[in-house]
């Protein structure tokens, strides 16, 4: 009480983590708290109206509780059942942010069903290390270890455009990506931007994130411009997973409240604007020991590149096994828009280790020894004598792989900028626990940990893919391979509560069966709601901004028709086109969720696409003064002055 009062404190606040999705759009926090003042009654006095004074219970900081009905649930509450409790996550600390004492917490049902994104990432933690405890000593290794921890390094990516232009585009508010518009001749072209001087006001606002960050304990090191124009990325140290996805949900606030003293707004939808890249959180995973062994290392020991072989045949096992559910971690509207696009992996999970461990798992299958991979790294000579030779990785980077290996850990690209990293590494760790479960059964059998581990890479070849992910040829092979493409959110949806993904959740540890039904309605739900809204907001646009622009244009050639050109044809289409969409949304099914999505991702979509395409040819024919939008151009450029 008395250190969060020195920091400026006036109130506390349980900050938990609802299971609502937002797109990125505007209110589409993944976190959420109610400030209670650091005031309560002196209870000792004898007055029937109590005096107050500062003071903060301890029981307030362990505990607090709120109304579970009114958060998504997928049916887990009711109105008449709606008690819920947030619980403090004691291994992420806490932190004053402005005036408020920020607690992070696990948000659970009266029942005890979590209604959260935190809670399966504990519930996770918790089998990792159980799991690879059993497994050390099945190997008979590194027997001094009491726990095992997994980490997390997050990569954020995000646009920065102009508050002043953000406000007058419908779509941006309410959907956090544009329903129309055309990219300027100079966009992406020649990698321009990536890597470039940072703009002014984008330079001033990623220096005050990091300086607010840096006071909350969470330093942020990497800043940088990414591929797309007014697209940046700011990372920070690796930590504990559950600290980490704490402080990337803190970021996220942190940048928005930043950026609006600076007249600018930070999106964070995954596909903010068509043609050009969009935005990942990439996240970089690892496990290791409390004695210091990294799971994900190879290491310059037999026994450290031991560990290392046998760990990725779990990880290859979790996977494979695990294929569907691992997909359906990042399946969600903003994130179809982004994988299988050329800045993003496609949506077939797949493992890279390397070409060169790719080459040792064959030979390992063949019955050669688990030791022998040569992890040395390489020197490259840049052949100049103004500059050193430099210690490259063992093996090449692929970024067109959705789970790469990246020397001590390994990188979840496929994860979308605006969801929250709790539940990616929360699968991550579960299929990885069910991994090292496989395997240690087969050792406490008694076999041999040569053949065990053969055994599991032999049975979970196919995952391993060290090629071009990008490649046309590459969903072929897939098929070819059993790999499943789950390409849109619906077909991800349907697997989740497949009784495969129930049953390892159980054995686990994370979730009951209800949990598991709880969360695939809800993902149902979050895409159906927001395909509803974009829908909505495209035939608003439209209607009271686009038709009218086309008119007025038009009115410009009743004096020289001949100078009208296709016009006439292509205003005409897109009220058709509108008429159709808007027809379409009358036939929504309503006989459940899961028909109501496939309806809004195989109907409504490309209906949608269709009227786009028209505005957006019609926006290069109306007069640019007419044009009632702020362009691609100005979102992309104005603001770097």
């Amino acid at each position: 009480f008395k250190w969060a009062r020195k920091l400026g404190a006036t109130s506390f606040a349980h900050w938990f983590f609802p299971l609502r999705g937002g797109g990125g759009a505007i209110g589409g926090s993944v976190s959420g708290l109610k400030y209670d003042a650091l005031v309560d009654l002196q209870w000792s006095s004898d007055s029937a109206i109590k005096p107050f004074e500062e003071a903060f219970p301890a029981d307030r900081l362990f505990v607090g509780e709120t109304d579970g009905s009114s958060f998504p649930n997928g049916g887990l509450r009711v109105t008449h059942a709606a008690a819920a409790f947030t619980t403090w996550d004691r291994g992420s600390p806490l932190f004053v942010h402005g005036d408020t004492l920020y607690i992070p917490c696990a948000f659970v049902t009266h029942l005890g069903t979590c209604i959260d994104q935190k809670t399966p990432l504990l519930r996770s933690s918790d089998a990792i290390s159980r799991q690879g405890l059993r497994l050390l000593k099945a190997m008979k290794r590194d027997q001094s270890a009491t726990c095992i921890y997994n980490y997390l390094g997050w990569e954020q990516e995000f646009f920065v455009v102009s508050a002043a232009l953000y406000k007058k585009r419908p779509d941006l508010i309410n959907c956090g990506r544009t329903l129309i518009g055309n990219l300027p001749e100079k966009n992406q072209q020649g990698e321009l931007h990536y890597f470039n001087t940072l703009p002014p006001s984008v330079k001033t606002l990623l220096d005050n994130i990091q300086a607010k960050m840096f006071l909350v304990g969470n330093p942020m090191i990497v800043k940088h411009n990414e591929v797309a124009p007014a697209q940046h990325e700011m990372s920070p140290i690796f930590c504990v997973s559950n600290a980490s996805a704490d402080s990337n949900v803190l970021f996220m606030q942190v940048a928005a409240e930043e950026a609006e003293k600076l007249g600018l707004h930070v999106l964070f939808h995954e596909k903010p604007f068509k043609g050009i890249n969009g935005s990942g959180k990439h996240c970089n995973w690892s496990v290791g020991t409390d004695t210091g062994a990294n799971f994900f290392a190879p290491g310059k020991t037999d026994a450290s590149s031991e560990l290392y072989v046998t760990a990725l045949a779990c990880l290859a096992y979790g996977l494979r096994q695990y294929n569907e559910l691992v997909r359906c971690t990042v399946a969600h509207a903003g994130n179809d828009h982004r994988l299988g696009a050329q800045e993003a992996p496609p949506a077939i999970i797949s493992l890279y280790p390397g070409q060169g461990f790719e080459a040792h798992v064959d030979a390992i299958i063949a019955g050669g020894p688990l030791v022998g991979y040569n992890s040395e790294k390489k020197m490259v000579n840049p052949g100049t004598r103004n500059t050193m030779a430099v210690p490259s990785g063992v093996e090449d980077r692929n970024r067109t792989a959705p789970f790469p290996h990246c020397g001590n850990r390994f990188e979840f690209r496929a994860v979308g900028s605006s969801q929250g990293c709790a539940m990616p590494v929360a699968i991550c760790n579960t299929m990885f626990a069910a991994g090292m479960a496989h395997l240690s059964g087969l050792l406490e059998g008694g076999m041999p940990l040569r053949d065990a581990v053969a055994k599991v890479y032999r049975e979970n070849r196919e995952i391993i893919f060290t090629g071009n992910g990008y490649s046309k040829e590459w969903p072929k092979e897939a098929a070819k391979r059993g790999l499943p493409n789950l390409n849109t959110t619906p077909l991800a949806a349907q697997q989740f509560s497949s009784y495969k993904n129930k049953s390892v959740f159980k054995e686990m540890g994370i979730f009951e069966p209800e949990e598991v039904d709880a969360r695939a309605e809800l993902m149902f739900e979050d895409y159906n709601c927001l395909l509803g809204i974009e829908a909505q907001t495209m035939i608003r646009m439209v209607e009271t901004g686009i038709l009218p622009a086309c008119a007025k244009d038009l009115s410009n050639y009743k004096d020289a028709p001949e100078l009208a050109g296709e016009r006439p044809t292509v205003y005409k289409s897109i009220v058709s086109e509108l008429a159709r969409l808007k027809e379409l949304l009358t036939k929504i099914p309503h006989g459940g969720v899961e028909d109501e999505a496939f309806y809004y991702c195989e109907t409504v979509k490309p209906a949608m696409e269709a009227v786009r395409d028209l505005v957006d040819k019609a926006e290069g024919l109306i007069e640019a003064d007419l044009y009632p939008y702020p362009t691609y151009e100005a979102l992309c450029y104005s603001h770097w002055v």
